[in-house]
């Protein structure tokens, strides 16, 4: 599948995504809400949690990066010279302990499918990868699903950076800890969304993180929270952005009013201004 960089097509591409996750999925991994129908008010608290969910899902210490295809990264793919083994699609598992599924097609200049990476002509690749795993933080820990489709170009050795658009697909169950003292709370999560204009310097001992670009996901999440008084339940719907900014610390914005600083080596965040 060929992608392009208007966002309205990585949309219908996001939402195409996320209609046949549903499709293949068993009901188990799906959102158990007993008020499907029903929408609550997004609260600052399940902001947070969103929102630290999210920052460690792409830390490159607890989750998935999106420079990471399987056990290696973009930015070695794009260098033959560091490549241990050439990228293709297969089944492998990466030093996070995520196991990935991937299939890999890569272009020349003019377009045209190659049957492999070939260096010196090999212009762009797209991706369908998938990985399933579990990760762990200080305050919580899920078992989570991603898959993306990417359209990756930029992989001639005279090209300096490498440019990314696609489409995510998200799915989560998460816990959180009441280390505030707090009630304790759990999330099942599905999201789908787009990265859009992703740009990345090849050389990552220049700079390892995303120069600019975004990654957009619309959630739905349904929230069980433990109580003295019992387990209350909700449904939210939010919109979430991270804006890569060439630093270790993009922003993250939940429904356009909680933002914060995300670290995206360790996925901590740190609450910004509203």
């Amino acid at each position: 599948m060929e992608f392009h960089r208007s966002r309205s097509i990585a949309s219908v591409l996001a939402a195409a995504v996320l209609i046949a996750s549903i499709a293949g999925c068993g009901s188990k991994d799906l959102p158990t809400s007993s008020r499907p129908n029903e929408r609550d008010a997004l609260t600052a608290r399940a902001s947070k949690d969103i929102a630290a969910h999210f920052a460690a899902s792409l830390s490159r210490q607890k989750g998935v990066p999106i420079d990471r295809l399987g056990g290696t990264s973009l930015q070695v793919v794009a260098d033959a010279a560091r490549a241990p083994q050439p990228l293709r699609s297969g089944v492998v598992t990466d030093e996070g302990g995520f196991s990935w599924s991937l299939s890999i097609t890569f272009f020349d200049a003019d377009g045209n499918p190659q049957s492999g990476y070939i260096h010196g002509e090999t212009s762009r690749l797209t991706a369908d990868a998938r990985a399933r795993g579990h990760l762990t933080t200080a305050e919580h820990q899920a078992s989570i699903g991603v898959r993306r489709f990417l359209d990756v170009r930029g992989l001639l050795p005279s090209e300096t950076e490498l440019h990314v658009d696609g489409a995510t697909n998200d799915t989560a169950n998460a816990a959180f800890a009441a280390l505030d003292g707090s009630a304790s709370r759990r999330y099942d999560v599905l999201a789908a969304g787009s990265l859009e204009d992703v740009r990345q310097l090849k050389d990552a001992s220049q700079n390892p993180y995303p120069l600019s670009g975004v990654l957009r996901w619309q959630v739905a999440a349904d929230a069980f929270e433990q109580t003295p008084e019992g387990t209350k339940e909700a449904h939210y719907d939010a919109q979430v952005k991270v804006a890569f900014n060439g630093t270790r610390y993009p922003t993250i914005e939940v429904q356009k009013t909680w933002r914060y600083q995300m670290d995206l080596e360790t996925g901590e965040i740190t609450e910004l201004p509203t």
